[in-house]
């Protein structure tokens, strides 16, 4: 039988999935919930321009292959939206990472968004750098320290599984005066994140990067359907409730 409700479940979400992205495909107006991160995020790459320096994107520790990839690949999704507007500008991002999967996959976001933007030409090895091992978290938080103080830098995107090694990051930004977004699924690094800056990305919502910044119609359905979900499970608890009482 468990098998069966299971089975009916998974078919009433992909149709539901199904007739929501029809739903916004056909030009109906969704509106999401405002988040202050991803408004920061859209002005970073401005602010880089306007500055004469480079926007630094760091990626975390979070193995592709691991448990942990959902993050990763969120924060590639943020990396893909900031490649692409910063190379179309001349102005790439410089990125660092903690985990040997994310340095091929940070290299190819870029030079894919430098070819769409017509400047293969302008590739540059040293625009994608290794800290790190991921068994070592404050060798990497020291180096991007590092890369923070030493480079010209004008804003600091931190997104991807970090720990209490962020506290060197976002201090060292600190110290520059470095305008920063943090967005982590980590407890401890979360702690440290809303004591640093306003823009936080928590948990969820860095899950939520490519809703927000793409917009694709099955992107934006599938937000609208969890927030179904979610209402009909807090639904459910406050009926189960209610029926205990009663």
């Amino acid at each position: 039988m468990t098998p069966l409700i299971i089975l009916l479940t998974l078919l009433v979400l992909v149709v539901l999935l199904f007739l929501l992205t029809r739903s916004v495909r056909a030009g109906r107006l969704v509106v999401l919930r405002p988040l202050t991160s991803y408004e920061g995020l859209a002005g970073q790459v401005g602010r880089a321009i306007e500055s004469g320096r480079q926007l630094h994107l760091t990626l975390g520790q979070a193995s592709l292959v691991g448990p942990a990839n959902p993050t990763s690949i969120s924060a590639a999704a943020v990396l893909d939206h900031l490649a692409k507007d910063g190379c179309a500008n001349g102005t790439p991002p410089l990125i660092t990472v903690g985990e040997g999967t994310l340095l091929p996959l940070a290299q190819a976001n870029v030079q894919h968004a430098l070819a769409e933007a017509g400047r293969s030409g302008d590739f540059d090895l040293s625009l994608t750098q290794f800290i790190a091992h991921d068994t070592d978290p404050f060798a990497y938080g020291a180096g991007v320290a590092a890369v923070l103080q030493q480079q010209r830098v004008a804003s600091n995107i931190m997104v991807g599984r970090f720990g209490p090694e962020l506290a060197l990051m976002v201090e060292a930004a600190n110290r520059q005066a470095i305008d920063q977004v943090v967005g982590t699924d980590d407890p401890t690094a979360l702690a440290v994140a809303t004591a640093a800056t306003d823009n936080v990305l928590i948990g969820e919502e860095l899950f939520a990067t490519s809703a927000y910044l793409e917009g694709s119609a099955s992107q934006v359905a599938s937000l609208q359907l969890q927030d179904i979900l979610r209402w009909i499970v807090v639904l459910f608890i406050l009926g189960a409730a209610v029926y205990q009482l009663v």
